[in-house]
């Protein structure tokens, strides 16, 4: 495949996938790994959107877990074009499509209540005016900050998505645990699991991973801690286990 400049192919860790990236756009990182392992991909999963798909990581990693058909939303067209030809590389055409659109257009593309999972690795950062706080790049201040849409107007959709016991699962930081489940059953959504991940044993949680079932019940499990990082530095033995490939889907 031609590469354009900044560009490089990467192996998608262990698995039997490869990424096409761009050193001045945001990559995929552990985050996608982590939250596309947690969602539940049960057999009434056929049809999962992800919202803020970037250059199409989240859907590659779970195109190894389901056959469902799975969606990405990316308003950025450097990115979202970036997604597409990762899907083509990958040879996925059939399971996975890419929407280059503002995800507040869903309608364009979904009736309502469509879909059995959504999942999103959202901007993490709330913009308060400040521009000196953002990155030098514009790309990458979209993705880090909630500059195009807000953590509101993310679940506010993937409720307005999902049908009724249907899966939302999102990754983001513990600091807003609190927002997250109050818009969460704002919108309809219980959350129903809930974990920490933290870089090593004794440190602060770092990353958050929730996920709740649209007009599900008032019930929810906080599993253990998930340890990226052994005292060594090395990638922990569960991390590792989510590197490798998996065989059967």
């Amino acid at each position: 495949m031609l590469l354009h400049e900044n560009e490089v192919i990467n192996n998608l860790l262990n698995k039997n996938l490869k990424i096409i990236q761009r050193n001045d756009y945001f990559n995929f990182s552990l985050d996608s790994l982590l939250i596309s392992n947690f969602i539940s991909l049960g057999r009434g999963v056929n049809k999962i959107v992800d919202l803020g798909t970037g250059n199409g990581a989240i859907p590659l990693f779970l195109s190894e877990r389901t056959k469902a058909k799975i969606k990405g939303f990316e308003i950025q067209e450097v990115s979202a074009n970036l997604a597409k030809r990762n899907v083509q590389l990958n040879n996925l055409e059939e399971q996975i499509e890419i929407i280059n659109d503002n995800m507040k257009n869903w309608k364009k593309y979904f009736n309502h209540g469509s879909q059995d999972a959504v999942i999103t690795n959202p901007p993490f950062f709330k913009f308060n005016g400040n521009s000196e706080f953002l990155n030098d790049l514009d790309q990458l201040t979209f993705a880090r900050h909630e500059i195009t849409i807000t953590l509101e107007e993310i679940i506010q959709i993937a409720s307005c998505l999902l049908k009724d016991k249907g899966y939302f699962a999102m990754v983001h930081r513990p600091d807003r645990m609190l927002e997250i489940l109050d818009l969460m059953r704002k919108y309809g959504i219980s959350p129903k699991k809930l974990r920490f991940c933290h870089t090593k044993l004794d440190k602060q949680a770092k990353i958050l991973l929730i996920e709740g079932i649209k007009f599900g019940k008032d019930s929810m499990k906080i599993l253990p801690p998930l340890v990226a990082h052994d005292e060594d530095g090395k990638y922990s033995q569960e991390v590792l286990k989510m590197f490798e490939p998996i065989i059967n889907k």
